[in-house]
């Protein structure tokens, strides 16, 4: 599927279900004056659905104006969002105009809305509930009419609940709440994205990347990917880079080794065997692309696994033609199988398999490279 034909929502890709209930909502409050509460883990793209709201509303002709609240201190906030006169403090040489005045009409974004401290979240509620600021040194307050999007990776209710967070400014921001999936929760959507960095990457580093292999993109639908699409772009890129033409192969794909145990990476809660079996499928394609096939034992020392583990791996792999079963009991090899039912290169894989047999294995073939 090239670049352009992928199935999209104002710039954000995405057909599955949970992506396709998200548009839905997005839709129906876009031309509403309610303030909107964006929700989702870090990665999940919350800043592209705040612009496509701005896009879908009356006001996208008035300006859009993106606020990293962690960079706000209640000593800057003030003076950032509604200006300062002229000699209100040492350095304050002229007028200044603030964020907020400068997009009257239109729409602020206030990512990061939870890390706000508790005295510039009393500040921002004073606006929020007048719909007026003043500017540092001005004696009378500037009415400023925008439309108010905010987006936290943090449980709000928490916060609230301990007390970092106040319980008025809360509802104040509860409007219209989008929850923005995690990309663990649309799988389906993984290929999409794939592709969708794969023309962006050739375009913007001059590559010649023609696609993934199945088992390429298996191992990138394995993982639980607790960064997101963030991550999953970046693990893309840096394929992509290693490979620079042809086919990117699963021995290209590296996942950041900033990860927990296998069972966790930064919290994702899914089924043990589930998430297991995904981490040691990832795994089997990754050993058979890198030296030209995968016996049980090498998967078993590898992952650190039982027998059995590593046979359902192997067999699920096999089920899915992912991987091809050459031989039987121990010795078994497999290899990665094309989708025509062969394997690459078979008589390379025949000598791998009968220096097997004799107790002695070449070095494993590297990885083609294109010209760097």
């Amino acid at each position: 599927m090239a670049g352009a034909d992928l199935p999209s929502f104002h710039g954000i890709i995405g057909r599955s279900a949970p992506m396709q209930a998200l548009f839905r909502e997005m839709e129906d409050f876009a031309s509403s004056t309610l303030p909107v509460l964006i929700r989702g883990a870090s990665g999940t793209g919350k800043e592209l659905v705040a612009g496509a709201i701005q896009r879908l509303s009356g006001r996208r002709a008035r300006g859009f104006q993106i606020i990293n609240c962690a960079d706000l201190t209640p000593e800057l906030l003030r003076s950032e969002l509604f200006g300062h006169e002229r000699g209100a403090f040492t350095g304050a040489v002229g007028k200044k105009e603030g964020l907020l005045t400068r997009v009257d009409g239109g729409t602020v974004f206030l990512d990061e809305i939870g890390e706000l401290s508790p005295r510039a979240q009393t500040m921002l509620l004073r606006f929020l509930q007048a719909g007026e600021g003043l500017a540092v040194g001005a004696t009378r307050g500037t009415r400023v009419d925008v439309r108010v999007i905010a987006a936290t990776h943090r449980d709000l209710e928490a916060a609230v609940e301990e007390g970092s967070f106040r319980e008025d400014f809360y509802y104040r921001l509860w409007g219209a709440v989008l929850e923005v999936p995690a990309l663990r929760a649309r799988r389906e959507d993984i290929p999409l994205l794939v592709e969708h960095f794969r023309v962006r990457c050739n375009r913007e580093d001059q590559l010649a990347v023609d696609g993934f292999t199945r088992q390429a993109l298996a191992v990138l639908e394995a993982d639980p990917w607790p960064g997101n699409v963030r991550e999953l772009e970046r693990v893309v890129h840096r394929a992509m880079a290693v490979r620079r033409r042809g086919v990117v192969q699963p021995e290209d794909v590296r996942l950041p080794s900033l990860r927990r145990s296998p069972a966790a990476a930064a919290g994702v809660e899914v089924s043990g065997t589930a998430a297991a079996l995904s981490r040691y499928a990832a795994a089997a394609l990754q050993l058979a692309g890198a030296g030209g096939g995968v016996r049980r034992g090498e998967l078993m020392a590898h992952c650190g696994i039982s027998r059995e583990a590593a046979r359902r791996t192997l067999a699920s792999l096999v089920g899915r033609r992912l991987l091809r079963r050459l031989g039987s009991g121990r010795g078994a090899w497999y290899v990665l199988q094309t989708p025509d039912g062969t394997v690459d290169e078979p008589d390379e894989h025949a000598s791998l398999i009968a220096a097997r047999r004799g107790g002695s294995l070449p070095a494993a073939p590297m990885p083609t490279r294109g010209p760097r």
